[in-house]
Order: C-alpha cells, then structure tokens, then sequence
C-alpha cells in the first residue's frame, strides 16, 4: 500500500498545476453542495429554533392550533390543572406576538416577541452578556447583529410606551425568519396588554413543562390531553416540524441538495472515466513491463482519493470565504458532517468509474493498446 500512495503522490505532483486545477474544481462542486445543504438548514433554523432548540420536555398549546403557533391561545386557569398531572415536574406560560419595533430609533421592522423567564428551561440561552433579570430587559439573536440588535441598543415596540434595553444575545433561536428578542413574562403580559387596551386578560400562547426524572414524556402528553382535551402537548421538536411551511421549505432544499449530489458524482464518476481512458497508453506499457493489474488499480485508486481529499479540502477554504461574505441572517458556515459525507459520495462515484474503466484495461491485452496509434 505504501508504494501504491508513492507512485500516486508523484503522478500528482508530476504536474501540480493540472492538479490544482482539478482540485478546485472537484472543491467547487463540493462546495455547492454542501452550502444548499447548509442554507437549507439555517432556513428551517431562521423559521423553528426558538420552539425547536430548547431545553423543555413538553410543550401544551391549544389543541385548534394545529401546529401554528401564533393561532394558540391557552387558558391561563388551565395552569394549575398541568402542574398537577402525574409526571409534570413544572411548568410555566410563554408567549409569543408579532410587534413591529424600531431599534435605537431607525426603522421600523417587524419582529418576534417572546415572554420566557430566565428560570424557564424554555427559555434561550445566553452566550453574549447576561439574561434579562429586569422587566425592561431582553435578549436578541446573534443573527440580526447586523440590525443594531446588540447588547446596550435600545429597543421600541410600536404603540407600546415601554422601551427595552438589549442585555444579551442567543444564537439559533430565531422564529418566523424574522429579528427575535425574549423578554420576561410579566413584561411581555404588559407589551400584549399595551397593544390590546380592550382585552380583559392576556392568554399565553403555550405552557413549557419539565417532567419528573424517569417520567416519560410521551405518557405524560397523552395523559395532559386525555385530562384536558382543549390542549395538545408534544416535544418542541415535534411542534416545530409541524409550522407552517416547515416541510416545503425541507423538502425543496432536501431536493435540491440531492439533484447537486447526483449531478457532482455523476460528473465526477464521468471525468474519472475519461482521466483512465486519457492514460490508457501509459497503463498498458506498465502494464507489458511488468506491473501487475492489481498494484495499477491500487494506484489509481490511491490518485482518485487523493483528488477528493484535496477536492474537500478545497471545498472548506471556499466555503470559509463565503462564511465571511454571507449576511448574518441565513449564516454559511463550514459543517464537517455534510462535507464529509458529500465527499464520501463523491469519492464513491469516482472510485466505482476508475474501476469499471480499469478493468477494461486489465482484461485486454496490452499489446493492442500499444499497437495502436497514440
């Protein structure tokens, strides 16, 4: 094995600059793949995380929502009748409303509300500055930076008298692909009640749960609706796939994630092909002197896999470089997981066509190829 990686490391650096080229293109290829699959992604992030990525076992919406959010209303005397269910450990109401919101004064954009507190397991996470611990407080997500939604920026909610001051961002917890910023409960109670004077009191528009340890989830959302058959309780998880355009927003970037796979290793698994059947003549006259079929095939073998590598590797510089140029909303980032399995497709498509062309080579007679005219 050692002389067959020899021989294709010194066939590849025979002409570095074809070698180069192929990599990049090979890296190119990879790379479209790869940032659909990654766009797809943080799409669906942009549309779900603040429901999806949270640590809560269960959420309880109304059970008329049928997976839209924004269409559930839950009875807030309904609370103590949760908690009370064997196997719910706790649970606490959120909110969730469209406002539209000015930041620092400039223009107006519509955002995300959310009513989590602090203590709720709901509730996002923290990775820059600290928790809204005061009514007037409110984190953001990372990915609307761009915005001015930064710790210190203050925030207006139209028609509401009551400012917000940005103490902390999260990352991965946007909803509606638009900006999305958390503030506690009570204070979202009070930003719902400003923008509805004439309503007598304010529904949140889920309850999150924790359930007891060894309790199963599954039972207790059985038990919660056979209790209470106005609410619907399920994992995050769950609900989240369930929004609105969820599916067809998976299923076209799914789709065209695939038809860029299929068309990378098909072309790849061509040029291979054409790459054997280029070098014919220099396999054959190995071949007549001596070198066995089986260290031939290895070597190519070796070639083609060290292409990919530097194929992926190729993939990753572009792919950081688009990282860098891409907006923060839907973010482009280097996902190894993705690479390494379109690389792994992209090398079986151009392992299986060296070999089928390999074996032409091996059963024929080298003679006929040398006879013939170059």
């Amino acid at each position: 094995m050692a002389t067959a990686s020899t021989l294709a490391v010194r066939q590849l650096w025979r002409a570095p600059l074809r070698t180069a080229a192929l990599a990049v293109a090979l890296g190119s290829l990879i790379a479209l793949v790869v940032a659909f699959a990654v766009v797809g992604d943080a799409q669906v992030r942009g549309l779900s995380g603040a429901l999806e990525d949270n640590d809560a076992d269960l959420w309880v919406l109304a059970s008329g929502s049928e997976g839209a959010l924004a269409a559930s209303r839950v009875d807030p005397a309904l609370l103590e009748t949760v908690a009370a269910i064997d196997g719910v450990a706790r649970v606490a109401p959120i909110g969730e409303v469209r406002v539209g919101m000015r930041i620092d004064g400039g223009r107006l954009v519509d955002a995300s509300l959310w009513g989590i507190d602090p203590d709720n397991r709901a509730a996002p996470p923290t990775e820059v500055g600290r928790p809204p611990a005061q009514p007037g407080q409110a984190i953001a997500d990372g990915a609307d930076r761009h915005l001015g939604l930064v710790p210190g920026a203050r925030v207006e909610v139209v028609d509401v008298a009551m400012p917000l001051e940005i103490v902390g961002l999260t990352e991965g917890r946007r909803f509606a692909s638009i900006p999305t910023i958390t503030v506690p409960y009570a204070r979202w109670v009070e930003v719902v009640d400003g923008l509805n004077p004439d309503n007598d009191e304010v529904f949140p528009t889920a309850f999150a749960l924790s359930t007891e340890p060894g309790s199963d989830p599954d039972r207790v959302a059985a038990a919660i609706t056979a209790a209470v058959p106005t609410l619907l309780a399920a994992p995050p998880a769950t609900l989240a796939a369930q929004l609105p355009g969820i599916d067809g927003l998976r299923s076209s970037f799914g789709t065209a994630a695939l038809v860029s796979l299929v068309a990378v290793a098909a072309a790849t698994a061509a040029f291979t092909g054409l790459q054997v059947e280029q070098d014919r003549r220099m396999l054959a006259t190995l071949r007549a002197i001596g070198a066995s079929s089986r260290m031939l095939a290895r070597v190519y073998q070796v070639r083609v896999a060290l292409l990919v590598l530097l194929g992926a590797l190729a993939a990753s510089l572009l792919i950081g470089v688009a990282q860098t140029l891409s907006p923060p909303s839907i973010p482009i980032r280097l996902e190894p997981r993705i690479l390494v399995a379109v690389a792994g497709a992209t090398w079986a498509a151009a392992a299986l066509a060296a070999g089928r062309s390999l074996r032409t080579i091996r059963d024929g007679d080298p003679a006929d190829v040398l006879r013939a005219p170059a």
